[in-house]
């Protein structure tokens, strides 16, 4: 499958933009959650977490980078569930105006589909070409549109960034690595274990892959806050929330792991966008720094309030 665009912006800005894919869930729509595992100059081995027709789906990519001729490769080393493999280019061409950006896709399906993939709608390898076919047209073209957008945005017409934010909670545990993530990982123990969790629904759950719904306290009440994540043992987790609160438009995030003297450096990290229009209607008139000021407390109340009730339970 092939798929390209034009856009008036400068070639290299365009290729640039490729390379940094930890940005990419605050640029591409179908991307959810993104991590750099390994880089050098030559190659990026990357996790990445998106939207596949609506449902989510992790995976990873060995990306080969060709910073003269503009071409980045990829191939999945650990394809999504239901594909025996995948792989692609990129390719970014200058234009006398702009950028010509193709964007192609190699994949099969597998020949025997894992009873407990995960894809809703998808009992057999035709139905799982169809999803995937219809999941890369869509996603290609979101994507593709999203570079042409972000690249041609006037900055002194966006006030998008104005209403985003990164920050992080840390504590330290005095506790083995694998405990303190397996407390992490078993959401479904939460409504034991943290005061604002009340329930925690778990729609799906094989180990490594979760999505669930959670109902929480909040400053506007009890709130039902439907998450994916991803599990990677006794180091982090990683999860974006596919349905947040309604004054959030994204909410990403990861929980890292890091032995320290004394224990275990435990870090909440997120990365959060407000709904302007939202913040008015439950706040009025306040300015995007105050907003986020009372979302980043809000959180970072709940990230501390995990970690302390982690430490609890584990020094009992």
């Amino acid at each position: 499958m092939e798929h390209h665009i034009e856009i008036d912006a400068d070639v290299e800005a365009a290729y640039k933009l490729c390379l940094e894919v930890e940005r990419w869930p605050q640029i591409f729509p179908p991307c959810k959650a993104a991590k750099v595992i390994e880089q050098d100059e030559r190659s990026q081995l990357i996790e990445l977490t998106a939207l596949a027709n609506g449902q989510p789906m992790t995976w990873r990519s060995r990306r080969e980078l060709f910073r003269d001729s503009r071409v980045i490769t990829f191939r999945q080393v650990k394809p999504s569930p239901l594909l025996s493999w995948m792989e692609g280019v990129w390719h970014f061409f200058p234009l006398r105006k702009g950028t010509l950006v193709v964007l192609e896709h190699r994949f099969d399906i597998k020949e025997q589909l894992d009873p407990n993939h995960g894809i809703q709608g998808v009992t057999n390898p035709r139905e799982a070409l169809e999803f995937m076919t219809r999941s890369v047209d869509t996603n290609s073209q979101r994507e593709l549109s999203a570079i042409k957008e972000y690249l041609e945005r006037d900055p002194s017409k966006s006030a998008t960034h104005a209403w985003r934010r990164q920050f992080e909670e840390q504590l330290v545990i005095a506790a083995r690595p694998e405990a303190i993530f397996e407390l992490l990982k078993r959401a479904d123990e939460w409504p034991r274990l943290l005061p604002h969790c009340h329930s925690v629904e778990m729609v799906y759950d094989d180990g490594h892959h979760q999505e669930f719904i959670m109902t929480v306290s909040t400053q506007a009440g009890q709130e039902r806050i439907r998450t994916v994540r991803h599990c990677n043992p006794s180091s982090c987790v990683s999860y974006f929330q596919s349905e947040p609160p309604p004054l959030i438009r994204i909410h990403t995030g990861e929980w890292l792991l890091e032995p320290v003297s004394g224990g275990v450096r435990v870090t909440s990290r997120h990365l959060v966008e407000l709904k302007p229009d939202k913040v008015k209607q439950f706040w009025g008139e306040l300015s995007a720094g105050e907003a986020l000021d009372r979302v980043e407390k809000a959180i970072n109340a709940n990230s501390r309030g995990t970690m302390q009730a982690i430490q609890k339970r584990l020094s009992a």
